[in-house]
């Protein structure tokens, strides 16, 4: 038998790294727990140098929350620091809000509150910045030390974009990967980013992920039934009801205020072939506009997910012109009849497509917490499933941003060609420039030295939902 192998409590300890020899390092958390804002003095154990550590409560790992009292007298440090002590141990919230930070330590090292003014901080700042200066304590070795944390903190605070940040993600140190992670910048940078935002507009469900993540645990978790339902009293299923009815009223007034955007810019778009067009079969401006929007196409597709998500855009747009041609020039409307049909027959499958891949993400995560529970997960098999599970989650995101933006464009189409204000021939116009755009930009394709950064499932599935679905350019003439 092996030689038995010695232990030792287990003892919180907080990860830093050293200033001066940039090595990582990590501390005892000392006891009493100090309060939030205090300024330790910790030695550096590969080049002996003595570093300054500004301690907050939120730097301890999660996994030493039980053993440590955040809610005492010393941890607490006054009301600023029981504020964040009680941030601190709140250990189901990912994201805070403005009312509620995720962490408070700035303002207690600034001495302020959550809601204080932009003149409040600055106050602050100036009285502190003058009783800390370095220059105003030569014989305070950690003076310059407890500036500069006093600097970074007003700088923050005082910036509106930067303290709304802090106050959703907390600071760059604790924060993951040491930066923000904001879903909706996430799916702004993934999918499309800002050249695309005319076009679709922003993306709600990166709105509701984060909602999502500032709710989990807001509150304590109300008691469950022998089948796992909540049991709520009437007062708390009105507050519910209540809530759900304001955020579906939010919902449905962010995406009014986002169609009528779409509908404006599209407008205008349209507008270089409605307004130069003589007749509906108008060749030099009709290869005018299709020159035009296949520029478009090949400069949007250069973004993330360009291709893909042009493809997506395309073929609601020719879908629809397609419809609106085929119902007012095929007998009793057949045609627009069919192309509805296949419309429907789209949304059914991409449906089904994106629930597939919801269940394949699910499955994935309940493999790996199986393997967890069961002791036998060795580190390369669980980074296997990990990188797995981001496969599949981007895979899940892109179909569900996918079926989101076309039910988005599909109403503003209907609106640019259901307008009652406008003449009926210039709806017909609509209809073609419309089919014109929609097929220059499902005519774009990757180009052979593109990186592989996009998901080599998505651009599969996109193939096959454009075999599938028909995504073939025809001609764009009134008779389509």
């Amino acid at each position: 038998m092996n030689a038995t192998i010695q232990s030792r409590p287990l003892v919180p300890h907080i990860p830093t790294s050293c200033s001066q020899c940039s090595v990582p390092l990590e501390f005892p958390v000392p006891s009493p727990v100090p309060r939030s804002g205090t300024f330790l003095s910790v030695q550096c154990f590969n080049c002996h140098t003595v570093i300054t550590h500004a301690f907050y409560p939120n730097q301890i790992p999660s996994q030493y929350h039980t053993q440590v009292n955040l809610a005492g007298p010393s941890g607490s440090g006054g009301s600023g620091g029981g504020a964040s002590s009680s941030q601190a141990v709140r250990k189901g919230r990912k994201i805070g809000t403005q009312e509620k930070p995720l962490e408070t330590g700035y303002y207690d090292l600034l001495g302020v509150s959550v809601d204080a003014s932009t003149d409040d901080i600055k106050k602050a700042y100036r009285r502190l910045a003058i009783k800390f200066h370095p220059d105003k304590n030569p014989d305070d070795p950690h003076a310059e030390e407890r500036f500069k944390e006093i600097a970074i903190a007003y700088q923050t605070l005082s910036d509106p974009a930067l303290r709304r940040k802090y106050n959703e993600f907390g600071s760059k140190e604790s924060a993951p990967d040491g930066g923000f992670v904001d879903p909706e910048e996430i799916f702004g940078t993934i999918f499309g980013g800002e050249r695309f935002v005319p076009i679709i507009g922003h993306i709600s469900l990166a709105k509701d992920m984060k909602a999502a993540l500032q709710e989990e645990g807001e509150g304590e978790e109300a008691p469950r039934d022998a089948k796992g339902r909540e049991i709520l009293s009437p007062e708390e299923k009105a507050k519910r009801d209540e809530k759900a009815k304001k955020q579906a009223a939010e919902k449905a007034a962010a995406r009014a205020e986002r169609i009528q955007k779409l509908v404006e810019n599209l407008d205008r778009k349209l507008s270089i072939f409605t307004e130069s067009a003589t007749s509906p079969t108008d060749p030099q401006v009709t290869e005018s506009f299709r020159t035009i929007c296949k520029l478009e196409a090949e400069e949007l597709k250069q973004e993330s997910y360009g291709v893909d998500l042009l493809h997506a855009i395309g073929f609601v747009y020719a879908q629809k012109g397609k419809q609106y041609l085929a119902s007012n020039q095929t007998f009793l409307g057949m045609g627009g009849w069919l192309h509805n049909v296949q419309g429907k027959y789209h949304v059914f499958s991409e449906t089904v497509s994106t629930l597939r891949a919801a269940m394949e993400l699910k499955g994935v995560f309940e493999q790996i917490q199986a393997a967890e529970k069961a002791g036998n997960l060795s580190p390369e098999e669980k980074r296997r499933l990990e990188e797995q599970a981001a496969e599949k989650g981007l895979q899940a995101l892109f179909k569900g941003t996918k079926l989101e933006i076309e039910s988005v464009l599909r109403e503003t189409c209907d609106r640019m060609l259901e307008d009652p204000s406008v003449p009926r021939a210039k709806v017909q116009l609509r209809a073609i420039a419309l089919q014109i755009l929609g097929e220059a930009y499902m005519s774009v394709v990757k180009d052979e030295d593109v990186t592989h950064e996009e998901s080599e499932y998505v651009r599969v599935e996109t193939k096959s939902s454009r075999k599938r679905d028909s995504y073939r350019p025809t001609p764009a003439t009134p008779t389509s």
